[in-house]
């Protein structure tokens, strides 16, 4: 079976399972494969409902997928070069991505119809979040600053300053009291965006920081990066619990699961490991993908976790499936 086609009930496919094993990779029939797009796919994100799955691809496009069927529900063109990160607000009527084109964009999600266009930043824009209320978007560029947007009427409200080089990730806390970014500089700034205030620098990486993630209760942010690891961070005190350290080239992506206890992690040497965060070992390494994995995702009920590559495709990993194979 060539990678290319999506595997879903496919009988050539066998379950593994695994009792007791430690980074058990476990092949189980209900993964899936999605292809179609022409470029990388880079920033993923579900649905809050769980029923479809956004992509930004480097073929300059967003794809939305009914996960159900595997098929592509929609197709969102406008941005003129690569769309590297996508973001649905908490109720899933709107989309934000940011491309390369220096823009942010918004998009409602039931026409596809694009409905804001921000213009500030002065370099690529790789990173887009909204606050938890929906009333504003935060977006992290390659011109070394953070940028907060209204959403209702579309205009920028304040800059962050204070990486002193590219600012790659961005992601808002669940309370919404606080922006955290990663940043070239091998650091994470937390902020507060009401008044773009740096509240504290978070340091311990020794390579470059590709992504940030807080955990769905907000004690916890995550942070992976060029030196091969990811680190988890306890807050509000800022200090470093565990250190993910396995990856053979560097994390590209980091997504919490909803229960906080695994930490997802996508990386240029191709794989996807799921790693338990009480213990810091390797529950999983998910292979398949030919080229890097650029982002990782959890569903919103952790059954499933997403992950795109520079190989065109995105991946449906059944992970329910693997935790049985555990026990």
């Amino acid at each position: 079976m060539q990678a290319k086609y999506r595997l879903r009930n496919v009988c050539c496919l066998f379950v593994v399972t695994v009792q007791g094993l430690v980074g058990a990779n476990v092949v189980c029939s209900d993964d899936q494969i999605l292809g179609g797009h022409t470029g990388s796919t880079t920033g993923l994100d579900w649905h809050p409902d769980g029923q479809l799955l956004a992509c930004g691809c480097f073929d300059k496009t967003i794809g939305i997928w009914d996960v159900k069927t595997g098929k592509r529900q929609r197709t969102l063109s406008g941005h003129t070069a690569y769309v590297y990160c996508v973001a649905w607000n908490r109720d899933g009527t709107r989309l934000a991505s940011a491309s390369y084109d220096r823009t942010v964009r918004v998009w409602e999600t039931k026409t596809g119809r694009e409905i804001h266009k921000y213009v500030g930043h002065t370099a690529p824009v790789l990173g887009v979040v909204w606050s938890p209320d929906g009333a504003k978007v935060a977006s992290a560029s390659l011109d070394k600053s953070v940028r907060v947007w209204d959403t209702s009427k579309g205009r920028n409200l304040r800059v962050l300053r204070g990486h002193t080089h590219y600012v790659i990730s961005v992601d808002w806390s669940p309370d919404g009291k606080q922006l955290a970014s990663g940043g070239f500089d091998n650091t994470v700034k937390l902020w507060d965006p009401r008044t773009g205030e740096e509240t504290r620098t978070l340091k311990g990486h020794t390579g470059a920081i590709e992504m940030v993630s807080w955990s769905r209760d907000g004690t916890r942010l995550a942070s992976g990066g060029r030196d091969l690891t990811a680190i988890a961070w306890l807050l509000p005190e800022g200090k470093q619990v565990h250190v993910f350290k396995g990856h053979k080239r560097r994390i590209e992506s980091v997504s919490w699961r909803r229960d906080g206890l695994q930490l997802a992690t996508g990386s240029q040497d191709g794989t996807v490991k799921v790693w338990d965060v009480v213990t810091a070992r390797t529950l999983y390494t998910l292979t398949g993908h030919e080229k890097p994995v650029r982002g990782v995702a959890w569903s919103p009920d952790g059954r499933v976790l997403a992950s795109g590559s520079d190989d065109h495709t995105i991946r449906l990993w059944d992970m329910s499936r693997r935790d049985q194979g555990q026990k």
